[in-house]
């Protein structure tokens, strides 16, 4: 006979576990409304048919940079049709050979692997005609090279480029050749207070979990570390993995002793 209160078998306390996914970006993105409206901001001339100035974004790993920037951008592709949008990760594609094939990917054009980076550049030019362009390179600071920027600056003529980093002195180690034609916007991402990580750990749990499954020792101990990391990604960790913990025991209830041995867990 199962056990008063205990998960069944076929049950869970998850209600969307993809929500803890680092890459998900909730419909709302608080405590970064300041920073959002920013870079909006910077982007509104291309809907005029103009082009606006690009963007350089820092701040410590983990505290919504990449999240914000998407949001944006997801509500640009909603507004207009009429501006190319391209997010590319430099970790990923770190040459120029691998942005422009991704770029191409994305507009769903084919390549080939005889095609040199200035051959991809011209057919990339030559599908977006005159349309503004928007071209995020996340992780900036991991490509291996820089010719892609410079292809960018010189050959779209309405574009914004966005320039993601957690390293704050990126744009000093730039040739001189793309600093002096990117002239960014620096728009610096300040650390999360307690509260607002508190906040932030709150609306995940109602995206990720059924109501009133975590005890208020277990979530205050998420808050408490993830506050100390500074890092989003580590609350979601956390989240996710004192979850699975609690289900494992066929708990109906996240309680501290799941959080903190998820936390201990992801500290080694």
């Amino acid at each position: 006979m199962e056990k008063l209160g205990s998960l069944g078998e076929d049950e869970s306390i998850f209600s969307n576990p993809d929500s803890l996914e680092p890459d998900f970006v909730p419909p709302l993105l608080p405590f970064r409304e300041g920073e959002m409206k920013e870079i909006a901001s910077t982007l509104k001339p291309l809907c005029a048919g103009g082009s606006g100035r690009n963007i350089f974004i820092t701040g410590k790993a983990g505290i919504g940079k990449t999240h914000a920037v998407k949001k944006v951008l997801r509500d640009l592709r909603e507004e207009t049709k009429n501006i190319l949008v391209f997010y590319i990760n430099c970790w990923t594609h770190s040459t120029s050979r691998e942005v422009f094939e991704e770029i191409l990917s994305q507009m769903r054009l084919p390549k080939s692997s005889e095609m040199t980076p200035t051959g991809m550049l011209g057919k990339i030019l030559l599908r977006s005609g005159e349309r503004p362009v928007v071209l995020c390179f996340d992780e900036i600071d991991k490509a291996k090279e820089h010719g892609f920027l410079y292809s960018a600056l010189e050959e779209f003529k309405k574009k914004v480029l966005i320039l993601i980093s957690n390293n704050e002195d990126f744009l000093a180690g730039l040739d001189e050749r793309i600093r002096s034609r990117l002239l960014a916007r620096e728009i610096i991402f300040r650390p999360y207070s307690r509260e607002e990580m508190a906040g932030i750990i709150r609306e995940r749990r109602k995206y990720a979990f059924y109501e009133d499954t975590w005890s208020k020792a277990a979530i205050e101990a998420v808050e408490e570390r993830a506050f100390e990391a500074g890092d989003v990604r580590f609350a979601l960790h956390a989240l996710r993995l004192a979850g699975l913990k609690a289900e494992s025991m066929a708990s109906r209830t996240v309680m501290k002793e799941h959080a903190e041995e998820a936390l201990a867990e992801l500290e080694k």
